[in-house]
């Protein structure tokens, strides 16, 4: 005999049951990246935000200049610029359209989840870094903000890098080495942070840790920091941009750092107002369908610490200081928009995982199970009502054409609480997890591509295809936004924006516009470059009857309005909200 015959059996066994495991976490990551990169272009990019973030990019690109940001051509110093860098890179590579701008905001949730996943299972064990991971990526709010341009999504990622490194710096497990490493690691990631939105990449670490220092009693961390090799790598990472765009512009410390940091957080004024609790039903709405779960995790203590090897610091604690810190900053600011509790989540879903013990798993999916089988049946009951919802006014006659989408958002919901439920009672737990968040996020993704019928309420999209692609094929344009009916669009020839301005429109004709009496966020640019604007309406009029050509962007109204005055125009093409005139 050659060995133990059980010994054998099991070195026999171990290779098959590896690659089934293998094969299992394949393709439930390639269906993962299917759902949630397959629906990224069939929407037009929504005013203003999307549009924004993407419209700045497309200039920077066009431009050369990657330090001074630009909206509709005046500055545009309201952010920093490593999204606008990344989405121009994409644009660069694979060309401007809805998917490459969404592709940045894409890959930070999928990569934040493959962070969480990642930091959990060297801090606890597998079974925990398959739970997080799927907590976290099938969260609505987490979801549905990796799908839609902001860069709160870019600095979630950020922070969750950083929250990460900083807990495996700590880690028992690490020597010297490993321990300087990962603190790098954190300082680096926070000057990202910082480069992604600002300030707040750095003042929400820093607070949390605060937090943790008082609640914990645990000075010794602070020593265990690196703080010297980190600020040097933060300050080579984070300052040359600062230095730069100071250089190039005199009034951006005092825009960027007391105009959109201290005054937008302290003094209301910014229409982004909201109470104390403004926060609480976002952070239990954006833990859908986990939420029964993240409240039952919030209300024990971890119970099954022995599963794990120790820590030189509390990481429960830990992460409850960083969704504390994140969620309390914000409450008590003047400006509050849903996306800021961001960075919350990627904690709330770590330390939801490590306090679901092996024997309790049944019961937290059964929670889970119960709130998404609940939503399903509201949604349901809800969907003949949505044509009454007084926010939905501008695109009432378009939601009949969404509600096949609908319906099926919700049947995915109802059909992953069926399996999920399924799964769980054969003692499958790891099949059920991920069969319930595949349906959440198939949901989102649902929902998502049923805007597709009624983006022309919020985007141009549809309106410059319509004309452009027209054009196109009747051989009058060369390709959009490029030469149309005669006229580049890119030349000297005046396009204006009257009374009003449409973010989207900027990135779907390929060049910028000349505001006509409309300011709002870009009042500091145009200040800058006054030739950029018009201040009123009887001095529009007034060039666009002295011009040989010219394009205008008009509302309705407008349009009916200055048509009563015989203002000469050509209807080029128009829907519900705008309409595309020309003097020729």
């Amino acid at each position: 005999m050659s060995g133990h015959p059980s010994a054998e059996l099991a070195a026999a066994v171990r290779p098959p049951i590896a690659l089934r495991r293998g094969a299992a976490f394949a393709a439930a990551f390639a269906l993962l990246a299917a759902l949630w990169f397959g629906g990224l272009e069939l929407r037009g990019l929504f005013a203003p935000d999307e549009a924004r973030y993407a419209e700045v990019p497309r200039e920077m690109l066009e431009s050369g200049d990657w330090v001074t940001p630009r909206l509709n051509g005046v500055k545009y110093l309201e952010k920093p610029p490593l999204q606008y860098w990344a989405t121009a890179a994409a644009f660069a590579l694979f060309g401007e359209d809805e998917w490459t701008a969404r592709l940045p905001t894409a890959l930070a949730g999928l990569g934040g989840a493959l962070v969480l996943a990642f930091a959990t299972a060297r801090l606890g064990s597998r079974r925990e870094a398959w739970l997080a991971g799927f907590i976290l990526a099938s969260s609505w709010g987490y979801f549905f903000a990796a799908q839609y341009i902001t860069l709160d999504m870019t600095l979630t990622f950020c922070l969750t890098c950083a929250m990460a490194a900083f807990l495996l710096a700590q880690a028992a497990g690490s020597d010297a080495r490993a321990e300087r490493r990962w603190m790098l690691v954190a300082w680096a990631s926070m000057a990202l942070a910082v480069l992604a939105k600002g300030l707040i990449g750095v003042v929400l670490p820093s607070l949390a840790l605060a937090v943790y220092v008082i609640v914990a009693r645990d000075v010794a961390v602070l020593r265990r920091l690196h703080p010297v090799p980190g600020l040097a790598l933060f300050a080579a990472i984070a300052v040359p941009w600062f230095a730069l765009a100071q250089a190039r512009n005199p009034e951006f410390f005092h825009f960027f750092f007391i105009h959109e940091h201290f005054e937008r957080y302290a003094l209301p004024g910014h229409d982004r107002a909201g109470p104390w609790w403004y926060f609480l039903p976002i952070v239990l709405a954006g833990t859908m369908p986990w939420t029964p779960v993240v409240v039952a995790a919030l209300a024990r203590r971890d119970r099954s610490r022995e599963e794990r090897p120790a820590s030189r610091i509390d990481v429960d604690r830990f992460l409850l200081a960083w969704a504390a810190t994140v969620i309390v900053f914000f409450s008590l600011s003047s400006s509050k928009l849903p996306p800021y509790v961001l960075p919350a989540l990627p904690a709330l879903a770590l330390l939801t995982a490590r306090r679901i013990p092996s024997w309790d798993e049944a019961r937290a999916v059964g929670r889970a199970v119960l709130a998404t089988a609940l939503v399903a049946g509201f949604l349901a009951a809800s969907l003949p009502f949505l044509s009454h919802w007084g926010k939905l006014a501008r695109i009432v006659p378009m939601l009949p054409a969404a509600v096949p989408w609908l319906g099926m958002a919700v049947l995915a919901l109802a059909v992953g609480a069926a399996g999920c439920w399924l799964f769980a009672r054969a003692g499958g737990m790891r099949t059920a997890v991920v069969a319930l968040a595949t349906a959440n996020i198939a949901f989102g993704q649902l929902l998502l591509v049923s805007a597709h019928v009624v983006d022309e309420g919020y985007s141009a999209e549809r309106l410059t295809d319509a004309w452009l692609g027209g054009l196109l094929e009747s051989g009058a344009a060369s390709k959009r936004g490029r030469l149309v009916d005669g006229l580049r669009l890119n030349d000297d020839a005046p396009f204006y924006s009257v009374g009003g301005f449409d973010h989207s429109l900027p990135f779907y004709l390929g060049r910028t516009l000349t505001l006509v009496e409309h300011q709002n966020e870009l009042a500091p640019g145009i200040a800058a470059d006054p030739a950029k604007y018009v201040a009123s309406i009887a001095e529009f009029e007034r060039a666009w009857r002295e011009a040989p050509r010219a394009y205008a962007a008009l509302g309705p109204d407008v349009f009916q309005r200055l048509s009563e005055d015989g203002l000469p125009m050509n209807v080029l093409a128009r829907d519900t909200r705008r309409v595309i005139v020309a003097r020729r």
